[in-house]
């Protein structure tokens, strides 16, 4: 995939926030980004919270088991032969995207478990006909059931960057651990 390609995915990813603050009602816009909130000290907990839960997903991946059943996701990021900054702006872009739609659009109106297992359906993760899959994906589901009842807690802000965190995390594992698959 070329970069103009892999750079592009990540903007369409951005798209979610407006289409959240269209499912919103277009609210006024500076207090619904809660700008204010982006340099909060208690956003370190987010990439913190992130980066142990990525850390937790890379130790229950790293055996044979784990690499067949997420063959095709490691092979992708792989294949886009991420940089650092790659890593970095598709982490953002995911994560400001998605927990803008999932977090606040949809959570308004659904119950976060409801959001949370919705998430991490449409990820690929939970899948009944294979369970090697599905037993990881319990794993995310913990990590973003924790986001789904953080954002009332800590806010948009701290779920984003616990989610850009992850991602960074696993982006930056797949691209750089596994030479061949």
């Amino acid at each position: 995939m070329k970069k103009f390609r892999l750079y592009g995915l990540g903007l369409v990813t951005l798209l979610m926030l407006p289409a959240a603050w269209l499912l919103q009602g277009l609210p006024r816009i500076e207090p619904w980004l809660e700008i204010k909130y982006i340099l909060q000290g208690e956003n370190i907990y987010g990439i913190l919270y992130g980066l142990i839960m990525g850390l937790i997903m890379i130790l229950a991946t790293s055996n044979d088991e784990a690499t067949q059943s997420f063959k095709q996701q490691i092979h992708l990021v792989r294949s886009l032969k991420l940089t650092l900054f790659d890593c970095l702006f598709l982490s953002l872009c995911a994560g400001i995207g998605e927990e803008f739609l999932f977090r606040i659009a949809l959570q308004e109106w659904l119950h976060p478990l409801i959001v949370s297992v919705l998430f991490v359906a449409i990820h690929g993760y939970l899948n009944p006909k294979d369970w090697s899959t599905t037993k990881y994906g319990l794993l995310v589901l913990v990590f973003i059931i924790g986001l789904g009842y953080a954002v009332s807690e800590w806010g948009i802000w701290f779920c984003i960057f616990a989610h850009a965190a992850y991602d960074f995390s696993l982006f930056y594992y797949w691209s750089k651990r596994y030479s061949t698959l």
